[in-house]
């Protein structure tokens, strides 16, 4: 029933070919000092772990020190305003999330989103889940759905740690049509902890950062988001299989440069992400974290950067959604 490895497999593959045309011709990035890739949140998140192993065998590879610098702060945007400013030489970057792309509708920030940043590549798609404290009335997205009808809305409430999941949590709950009161958090360590304590009834938190207490019954998962289930969460339903449309769709563990980094930079670092994902142990790892493989081209992932944009703004102001 679950076809997460193999896809897994297809999805490096896929990115392998798509990159091989012009592997030929790319020149090798060449750091000459301390890589920095600052993660924009707080340490034990699902971006903070994919960045350290991004970080690791990267640093293999380039024979050059790469650091991860946990930059908190305004839904990411501190730590991203330090990469807007930067030189654009390749020696700075940031792994976010999708909420950099939902920042500039919420709040003033001291750079422009759509030019700001060179994309590079989305490193890993997260698959997204709904937790729940484990007395909650409730083990799927559809009991959970009959609760809050009965109780009324927002008498139970859910957590997030930056815009992304506040708006996925929103959207998810807008197809179940019922309304839960928001928790606002600073990190997604912090809300899943008290999640398992009880203190928050739900959340929305990447499968990274909540597996270990999932498999420790100490939450549980009403759903996920995507197309098929996960080998990590074999008995999890996605919400498609529950009956809920437009929920596919997963965020990512994006990598962006400095804009005005050369695109001969750009797609060397990217390429040289591809390899990493390339490799059975990161696979694995990845499979254990419960996220799918990126290594979209620079102008792949561009595009989508930009979709995102544009369709989270849309989203935003349909749902009536401020900044917390």
């Amino acid at each position: 029933m679950c076809f997460f490895p193999a896809l897994l497999s297809t999805l490096v593959a896929s990115a392998l070919v798509a990159s091989a045309a012009i592997a030929q011709d790319q020149p090798a990035f060449h750091p000459t000092k301390t890589v920095t890739v600052i993660v924009p949140y707080t340490p034990g998140g699902g971006t903070d772990a994919v960045g350290r192993l991004m970080a690791k065998e990267l640093e293999e590879m380039w024979g050059q020190t790469v650091i991860v610098d946990n930059r908190t702060g305004g839904n990411g945007s501190v730590g991203s305003a330090i990469v807007a400013r930067a030189p654009p030489d390749g020696h700075t970057m940031v792994l976010a999330v999708s909420g950099i792309a939902i920042n500039a509708h919420l709040m003033k920030l001291p750079y422009d989103t759509e030019t700001a940043f060179a994309p590079v590549t989305a490193v890993a798609y997260p698959v997204s889940t709904l937790i729940a404290t484990p007395d909650l009335p409730a083990n799927d997205l559809r009991e959970l759905t009959a609760l809050v009808r009965k109780e009324g809305p927002n008498k139970r409430t859910f957590a997030s740690s930056e815009t992304g999941t506040r708006l996925t949590g929103e959207r998810i709950f807008e197809q179940a049509d019922i309304k839960l009161l928001n928790i606002p958090y600073k990190g997604a360590a912090a809300f899943v902890q008290d999640i398992s304590a009880g203190r928050v009834d739900t959340g929305v938190s990447s499968v990274t950062s909540a597996l270990a207490l999932i498999n420790a019954s100490r939450l549980k998962s009403l759903g996920i988001m995507g197309t098929k289930r996960l080998s990590a969460l074999p008995n999890v339903a996605t919400f498609r299989e529950q009956g809920f449309s437009g929920l596919d769709e997963n965020s990512w563990y994006g990598l962006f440069a400095p804009a005005g980094t050369p695109s001969a930079t750009i797609e060397a670092i990217q390429q040289d992400i591809v390899k990493v994902l390339a490799r059975p142990a990161f696979q694995a790892r990845l499979v254990d974290l419960g996220s799918l493989p990126g290594g979209d081209t620079p102008a792949a992932f561009s595009a989508r950067f930009q979709r995102d944009i544009k369709e989270h703004g849309e989203t935003i102001r349909r749902l009536g959604i401020t900044a917390d």
